[in-house]
C-alpha cells in the first residue's frame, strides 16, 4: 500500500481523508470531509521536502492566495490553504466530472464540442492573467468536464505571479507537461501570458485529432519539435476538422510569443469564427497584431533510439492518467532536461519562422537534404561556417544516406567499418542507473556521427543521446569540424559547479578525435560523449 493510500481513513486536522483522487511528484490530492463545515472537498497535500523549502513556501503561500481570489466561474474555486503538522495543503470544491484527458481516450472531440470547452478554459486563463498569474500547467489532465460539459481549470497551485523573479530550479524543472510547454519555457526565459496561450493551442489541437501536437520517444526530440517544427494542421490528422482550424492553431503555436493571439480569448474567439468559415486566414478584429506565414514541411524531425534492437526507446517522463471524481495530475518528478537546441551564445529568437521559410522554400524546388549541408554543397568557400551557423529550423528526415556535407577535407560522410570509441559500460550513475553499452543511433541514418555513446563515467546515458540529438538538430549533418552543442541535461546546468551553460543546458565543444574516425564532445561535470 503506498503512503498515500495509507491516509486514507485518517484526519488531517480538521479533515477526514475518505480517498485517493490522484498522485504526482509534488503531492497528492484527496477525497477528504471537512468535519467543521461539513462537506467533501478536494484536498491537495504537499510533499513535505517542499514545505521544508523556504522559497517554495513563500510562493505557495502568494499564489494560492492570488488564485483563491479568482472569481471566475471556469475556475476551480479554493476554499482554503495553509499548514498542518507540517504539511502544506489546498482545499478545493469538489466537482463530479472527467478530466479531458480521460475523454480523449476514446477519440477526438467533435470539433463544436472541442472548442466550447476551450472557450471556457480560455475564460478562465483571461481571468488569472488579468490578476497576473500565468498558469504554467496548461493541460488535458487539468482540464475536468462535468456531465453537463461545464469546464473547470484547475492546479493553480504551480501558477506564476507576471514578472516576479521567484522561480524554483528543481520545481520548475518539474513543473508543466512538456507535451504542452511553450519554446521559450525551455529557453529560460520571462514566463508571460503567452506561454498558456501556446499551451491551450496544444490542448485544442489534441482535443480536435486525439493526438499529441509533437509525438516523440524523447524528451530532447519533444523540446527541439516545440523549438523548431512548425505547428502541425488538425484537419491533415482529423478531416472532420475544418481547414480554417489550421491557422487558429498555426497563430496560437507560434514559436514567437508576440506572434501568438494577444489573450486567451482571442484563440477562442478564432476558433468559433473558424468553425462558421471556410476561409483559411482567422484574424481577431480585436487582436490584430501581424502574424507571420507558416509553412509546413512534409515530415518532423527524426529523434535518436538506443542501438539496441530489443531495448525500448527512452520514453518522455508523463504523469500516469488516471480517472477519478476531482481531475487532477501532478508533474512528473525528478529532475527533467530543459533545451536541446540553443548554441552557447544566446540570440535573438526571431529566426525560427524564417528558417522554415526558408527550409520549405528548398522542399518546393525538390531538394531533398539538410539546410546548412545544401548551403555547404553549393558554395564550398564557406568551409566550416556550418559550425558557427544559425540552427536551422527544421530538419527533414533523413533516406538512410549521408547526409550532405563540404568539401572540407575534415568532412566524413559515412561512418567506417567496425570502429568503435572507447565507450564507458555498465550502469550509469544516474538514479534508474541505465545502461545503453552499444550506445545511440539515430533510426533512418547510418551516416558518420549518427551514433553516440558514454566517454566517461561521469556520462549519464540520457545526456549520450541528449548531445547526439541536440548535435543533428543544430547541423543536420557530422563533421570533424569543431562545432558547440548546448544539450540538456538530467539537471540544470546552473546548478553543476563550473560547468559551462547555456542557460540551464550544457554547453558542448564538439571536435574530431585526431586520427580518430569519431567525433569527441566534452564539457559539463567531466562528461564526454562520442559520435561516430
Amino acid at each position: 500500500m503506498s503512503a498515500a493510500d495509507q491516509r486514507v481513513g485518517t484526519t488531517f486536522g480538521k479533515y477526514t481523508i475518505t480517498g485517493v483522487l490522484g498522485k504526482g511528484g509534488m503531492g497528492e490530492v484527496y477525497e477528504a470531509h471537512d468535519n467543521q463545515i461539513g462537506r467533501s472537498v478536494a484536498l491537495k497535500i504537499i510533499k513535505s521536502q517542499y514545505a521544508h523549502d523556504r522559497k517554495f513556501r513563500t510562493r505557495f503561500e502568494r499564489e494560492s492566495h492570488a488564485a483563491a481570489t479568482l472569481q471566475e466561474p471556469h475556475v476551480i474555486p479554493i476554499h482554503g490553504f495553509g499548514e498542518i503538522d507540517g504539511s502544506l495543503f489546498i482545499d478545493m470544491r469538489l466537482v463530479r466530472g472527467k478530466d479531458l484527458e480521460g475523454l480523449l481516450a476514446r477519440g477526438p472531440l467533435d470539433p463544436p464540442r472541442a472548442v466550447a470547452i476551450i472557450n471556457q478554459i480560455a475564460a478562465a486563463l483571461d481571468a488569472a492573467h488579468g490578476e497576473g498569474l500565468v498558469h504554467r500547467d496548461v493541460k488535458p489532465q487539468n482540464v475536468l468536464v462535468t456531465p453537463a460539459d461545464f469546464a473547470y481549470l484547475v492546479d493553480f497551485g504551480i501558477a506564476e505571479v507576471v514578472g516576479e523573479n521567484t522561480r524554483l530550479t528543481a520545481t520548475d524543472m518539474r513543473v508543466g507537461s512538456w507535451a504542452y510547454m511553450a519554446p521559450e519555457r525551455f529557453a529560460g526565459t520571462e514566463i508571460t501570458p503567452a506561454a498558456d496561450v501556446y499551451s491551450l493551442a496544444c490542448v485544442l489541437y489534441e482535443a480536435l485529432t486525439g493526438q499529441l501536437p509533437f509525438p516523440s520517444n524523447t524528451q530532447g526530440g519533444l523540446i527541439a519539435a516545440h523549438m523548431s517544427t512548425p505547428p502541425p494542421r488538425p484537419s491533415q490528422t482529423n478531416p472532420r476538422v475544418p481547414p480554417a482550424l489550421d491557422d487558429v492553431i498555426a497563430r496560437g503555436m507560434a514559436k514567437e510569443p508576440d506572434d501568438r493571439y494577444g489573450s486567451a480569448g482571442a484563440l477562442g474567439r478564432a476558433a468559433e469564427r473558424a468553425l462558421r468559415s471556410g476561409v483559411r486566414t482567422v484574424v481577431d478584429p480585436v487582436d490584430d497584431s501581424p502574424t507571420r506565414p507558416v509553412s509546413w514541411p512534409p515530415a518532423p524531425p527524426t529523434q535518436p533510439r538506443p542501438y539496441q534492437p530489443s531495448q525500448p526507446s527512452p520514453q518522455a517522463s508523463q504523469p500516469a492518467p488516471y480517472q477519478q471524481v476531482y481531475a487532477q495530475t501532478f508533474p512528473p518528478s525528478g529532475p527533467q532536461p530543459v533545451s536541446p537546441n540553443q548554441v552557447a551564445v544566446q540570440r535573438d529568437r526571431r529566426w525560427v519562422l524564417p528558417a522554415v521559410i526558408g527550409a520549405c522554400a528548398v522542399l518546393v524546388l525538390g531538394v531533398i537534404g539538410v539546410v546548412i549541408g545544401l548551403l555547404a554543397k553549393s558554395d564550398p568557400s564557406r568551409g566550416s561556417a556550418a559550425s558557427s551557423a544559425t540552427v536551422p529550423a527544421t530538419i527533414p528526415p533523413y533516406s538512410g544516406e549521408p547526409a550532405s556535407t563540404s568539401n572540407s577535407s575534415s568532412t566524413s560522410s559515412s561512418r567506417p567499418a567496425n570502429v568503435t570509441p572507447p565507450l564507458v559500460t555498465g550502469p550509469d550513475q544516474s538514479a534508474d542507473h541505465r545502461s545503453c553499452d552499444l550506445g545511440y543511433h539515430r533510426n533512418d541514418s547510418t551516416a558518420f556521427g549518427s551514433r553516440s555513446g558514454r566517454g566517461s563515467p561521469q556520462t549519464s546515458c540520457f545526456f549520450a543521446q541528449s548531445v547526439l540529438d541536440s548535435y543533428w538538430t543544430a547541423y543536420g549533418n557530422a563533421t570533424n569540424d569543431a562545432r558547440t552543442v548546448s544539450a540538456p541535461g538530467s539537471v540544470a546546468c546552473p546548478t553543476i559547479p563550473g560547468a559551462e551553460c547555456n542557460g540551464p543546458n550544457f554547453v558542448m565543444r564538439c571536435a574530431g578525435d585526431g586520427a580518430n574516425p569519431w567525433i569527441r564532445c566534452t564539457g559539463g561535470k567531466d562528461a564526454v560523449v562520442y559520435l561516430w
